[in-house]
């Protein structure tokens, strides 16, 4: 490579970014250096500020600066909706769209190549929360692709193991385009998909 060693550590860095190949990684490297040491400082302090203060919330998984969060925190919420995503992005999209429940941020899917098994998703505090019987419904925002329709089962499995009787368990109706991802989802479609959500029933499972 003829770039220097450190513009080559740079390059290295920023391509193990998600959705970076090499010419982005290089287009952002170059935009660095143009834009001079102050203004890049700034982005390296905004970047290990976000680090050290921001941690996932201890009763719902989305990323925050205090435990718990600002949602978890909030006494307007209707406390007996939760509403399962599976990243923080999705919170965001939710928001938007004027979801005033509570959220559960899985972190993360179920990989078909990793067995389909729910071992590494957060759901600790869903269980938590069922447990104590404030809950009447989850509600299961899922991506409505391959991996979301398997993430929806698991915590489907889930809520049916914890036998409470009466919980129900919703899913949004399919106004979200199947393949997509909420994240990138309109406000108007994610409102309408929540409102219109419907029953969920595992096959040979209970609804």
């Amino acid at each position: 490579m003829a770039y220097p060693e450190a513009m080559a550590q740079l390059l290295s860095e920023l391509e193990k970014l998600p959705g970076i190949g090499p010419r982005t990684a290089e287009r952002l490297a170059h935009h660095l250096l143009k834009v001079g040491a102050p203004e890049a400082g700034r982005l390296a302090k905004a970047i290990e500020a976000a680090v050290a203060a921001i941690r996932p919330c201890s009763d719902c998984g989305h990323l925050a600066d205090r435990d718990p969060c600002a949602i978890c925190s909030d006494d307007s919420r209707d406390r007996r909706r939760v509403l399962v995503v599976e990243q923080s992005q999705d919170v965001e999209a939710m928001e938007r769209a004027g979801w005033r429940g509570l959220y559960q941020v899985l972190q993360g899917s179920v990989k078909a190549e990793q067995g389909g098994a729910a071992e590494g998703l957060a759901l600790a505090g869903l269980r938590r929360r069922i447990g104590k019987g404030e809950v009447d419904e989850v509600v299961l925002g899922t991506d409505p692709d391959f991996e979301g329709d398997g993430t929806a089962l698991a915590v489907a499995e889930m809520v049916e193991k914890a036998g409470r009787p009466g919980l129900k368990v919703s899913r949004l109706a399919r106004g979200v385009p199947t393949g997509s991802a909420i994240e990138y989802a309109n406000p108007a479609v994610l409102a309408e998909a929540l409102s219109e959500r419907r029953s969920f029933k595992r096959e040979g499972g209970a609804p």
